[in-house]
């Protein structure tokens, strides 16, 4: 393992050592132990450099970083009152995101305005809000809401809304649409909707609402039900945006590509890279999976593949040192282990691939499969752990489920360029023979 590693390794332990704090007892004792963790991890480095071991030096820079963090933070991650505050009332606000129905209702996170405190000025609250079903809301339309604010309460599900940024939580009795966004973001996200338009017009449903989850990323448009049934059967990576599609997306490219010189390709790549991060919406999980995943598959392009560990173990401490929170989230978890997996595996099975049955397969559908396979066979375990979930057919499933998301992903990029198409004019029967592939597929 790098010296990176090591480092990412000790970065991970002070950032479970911090959470481990938050949990147990906030208040003025968290911040002398997170002192107390930074002046131990300082003396063990300075010792072990003297001695001339590095790992453990490694190791303890790592430590440190995350100790300062912690104790520069202040809350350590603790939920924070609202600037809002308590109670019934009446608030404007943009939609920043949303999430599947719940019992018939809209759920979404939303950037509340309120009067500031001094001056007349306002503060921003996000709030994760439960809404009334109608009217359908998006991404950046401006909206107003009247319910009960309340502030988070000190729990598991309080800590994890406070590292998403969120101060309170709402429970609406009107939802009312009284504007749209201007900007790139507006734009993006209509673009987005207009993509989920497109697959609705070439598949039919729960296909059409699948196709969205794994290709644009509106995952609340995956049905409840078949979502709850992907979990059941242990593949419930499948609905979601991750550094496993982003890098499904990137090798397949590479792979397209393969006769271009190795730079153009490798731009290649990282544009296709980036627009689909854009594309699927350019959260904070999606764009942490898109730079892990960016940092393989330029290692592997730009034939520096023995540094694409030590990039990775730098990302993992980068990103803790900015938010120690992330440790505990399963995101920043999956999206480490599948980055790992690909630099770990990717490599090799696709040689072994390419050599099946005498090479017959091409060498895009080998690069493929073994990009998936080998973040699957990574992730897996973190997914038995983190969730507390074992489905007995997992492992089965997922030898068939795995090698299908690729050409499924393909497939839906042509069911979405026949609903597009009919769209903007096209005989509707267009639409519905080039979503056939993805149809079959997704089934």
């Amino acid at each position: 393992m790098p010296r990176s590693g090591w480092v990412a390794a000790g970065a991970v332990a002070a950032a479970l050592a911090g959470s481990a704090i938050g949990v147990a007892g906030p208040g003025a004792a968290s911040p002398a132990i997170a002192l107390s963790l930074a002046a131990v991890a300082a003396s063990v480095a300075v010792v072990a450099v003297r001695r001339g071991s590095t790992r453990v030096a490694a190791a303890a820079v790592g430590i440190l970083a995350v100790a300062i963090r912690l104790l520069a933070s202040g809350d350590l991650g603790l939920p924070q009152p609202s600037a809002i505050g308590q109670g019934d009332g009446e608030w404007t606000g943009a939609v920043a995101a949303i999430s599947a129905p719940r019992d018939g209702r809209q759920v979404a996170f939303l950037e509340l305005e309120a009067p500031g405190q001094a001056g007349g000025a306002e503060s921003t609250v996000r709030a994760a809000a439960t809404l009334p079903r109608y009217p359908p809301i998006r991404p950046g339309l401006e909206v107003r809401v009247g319910g009960r604010l309340e502030d988070l309460t000190d729990d598991d599900y309080g800590r994890y809304l406070a590292r998403s940024g969120v101060t309170a939580t709402l429970w609406a009795r009107s939802l009312e649409v009284i504007g749209d966004e201007d900007g790139a973001g507006s734009l993006v996200e209509r673009l987005r909707r207009a993509g989920d338009e497109a697959l609705a017009r070439a598949l039919p449903e729960p296909e059409a609402g699948l196709a969205s989850g794994i290709i644009v990323g509106l995952r609340e448009r995956v049905d409840r039900d078949l979502a709850a049934a992907f979990t059941a059967a242990g593949v419930s990576h499948v609905v979601a945006i991750s550094g496993w599609n982003i890098a499904i997306v990137g090798a397949t490219v590479a792979a397209l590509l393969r006769r271009w010189p190795r730079r153009r390709r490798s731009a290649a790549t990282l544009v296709a890279v980036a627009a689909y991060t854009i594309l699927t919406g350019a959260s904070a999980s999606v764009l942490r999976a898109a730079a892990m995943a960016t940092v393989v598959l330029v290692a592997r392009e730009s034939g520096r593949a023995g540094r694409a560990a030590a990039a990775l173990g730098w990302a993992i401490v980068g990103i803790l040192a900015a938010d120690p929170g992330y440790v505990v989230d399963p995101g920043f978890a999956l999206s480490s282990a599948a980055t790992a997996g690909l630099i770990a595996w990717a490599s090799p099975l696709t040689e072994r691939l390419a050599g099946w049955r005498g090479g017959r397969l091409p060498h895009w559908i080998c690069e493929s499969l073994a990009v998936s396979l080998a973040a699957e066979a990574a992730t897996l375990p973190i997914v038995l752990a983190w969730f507390g979930r074992f489905a007995l057919l997992a492992p089965i499933v997922n030898l068939f489920v795995v090698p299908l998301v690729a050409p499924a992903m393909a497939a839906g990029g042509l069911a979405l360029g026949g609903g597009a198409a009919a769209l903007i004019g096209a005989p509707g029967p267009v639409a519905v023979v080039l979503g056939l592939p993805a149809w079959a597929a997704l089934g």
